[in-house]
């Protein structure tokens, strides 16, 4: 079966390889191929601690278990650390408050959360200064872990590609209709791509693509920015979240860094200084919270515009009376990234439609179709 997957993000690299995998013939079309889109700018935590209801959390529970899994496939899982993550946050705040209901609910779900003193986080992660954790509560996720969204996506693209998959840097402009059905898609050089199948995996581009079948997911639009640090002297080992800041560990002595305040400076993400205040404002936090690395020099600032669901979960399956396509859609790309493109194989290739998502089908936003 001819396949077409559009985008090669989390998710798209993902259904190309599960597709390719089982015999499929596979094309991504990508206008940046490798190099860009939401996945290169996540934080790319692994973690559970905001989703709910409960269905949603085991969802995306899942799905973390499932980059293990995908890894003992390939051989390896060279993209994903599970070392665990800490975070702290000041005492009599209604943020703590609010932390305090979201750890009872995590925990009446089972998820496994350790308390920490101050002398427990610098055992843990002795770069951390001593005075950020004053007058503050802490927990640690064992279960938590991150992904390495540049490794990922190689790995998964390479893998795809020794099953004959192939990468086409082009953008697509719309779908082709032939006798009621998706045939495949044309570029925006007016070449046109035959498929037996198309996968939208587009993220923001997802509904410009699709418009011409009269549907569009309801998504809210978030700028967002992470920053790479130059080399450091560091021995932060984990995701940390700080009260203002995530800091992850990226190899090779660089940190991966994001900061909410930092997001809310993007006015104009097309501007030339568009990353430039929140980097600064990024370097300031990380210095409060690591001292070691004092004066730290941003190599690389990425920016990009998320897309959310306006319900905030993910979105993947058929539309009604479309032959030959499947939408697939989410902010959580990265996290359910392997479950996609597993249930896309399950559900194109065998006919097996998966249970995963039954609750996520674009059929929810009955409003959106037809307008």
């Amino acid at each position: 079966m001819r396949m077409i997957v559009i985008g090669a993000g989390a998710i798209g690299c993902s259904v190309a390889f599960h597709l390719a995998r089982e015999g499929a013939s596979v094309t991504v079309v990508d206008p940046e191929g490798l190099r860009g889109g939401a996945t290169l700018t996540s934080f790319a935590w692994l973690n559970c601690h905001d989703k709910s209801p409960e269905d949603y959390y085991r969802l995306v529970m899942r799905g973390n278990r499932a980059h293990r899994a995908l890894g003992d496939e390939i051989g390896h899982a060279n993209w994903l650390k599970l070392t665990g993550a800490v975070e702290w946050w000041p005492t009599g705040t209604e943020k703590a408050r609010e932390h305090s209901a979201r750890l009872d609910r995590l925990r009446s779900y089972g998820h496994q959360i350790e308390t920490l003193g101050a002398e427990d986080v610098l055992a843990l992660e002795p770069d951390v200064s001593r005075s950020s954790l004053e007058g503050c509560e802490a927990v640690f996720y064992p279960t938590d872990g991150a992904v390495d969204t540049a490794v990922y996506r190689h790995v998964l693209m390479r893998e795809a590609e020794r099953r004959a998959a192939s990468l086409v840097e082009a953008r697509v402009t719309d779908l082709l209709e032939r006798s009621g059905r998706i045939a495949g898609v044309r570029l925006h050089d007016g070449r046109e791509l035959e498929a037996d199948h198309v996968v939208n995996c587009a993220g923001r581009a997802s509904n410009p693509i699709g418009v011409c079948l009269g549907y569009s997911v309801p998504l809210e639009w978030k700028p967002g920015m992470t920053v790479i640090t130059d080399l450091c002297r560091n021995n932060v080992s984990r995701v940390i979240k700080a009260p203002e800041i995530y800091i992850k560990p990226e190899g090779a002595g660089r940190l991966l860094l994001h900061a909410k305040s930092a997001d809310q400076t993007l006015e104009d993400i097309h501007a030339p200084d568009a990353g430039k205040a929140g980097a600064e404002e990024i370097a300031r936090l990380v210095e409060t919270v690591l001292p070691a690395v004092r004066d730290v020099r941003i190599a690389d600032v990425r920016i990009t515009v998320r897309p959310y669901p306006i319900d905030g979960k993910p979105v993947f399956g058929t539309l009604p009376g479309v032959d030959g396509y499947h939408l697939a859609v989410t902010h959580s790309g990265i996290s359910l990234g392997p479950l996609i493109g597993r249930a896309a194989a399950e559900e194109i290739l065998h006919g097996k439609i998966s249970t995963d998502f039954e609750d996520y089908r674009p059929t929810r936003f009955s409003q959106s179709i037809g307008n």
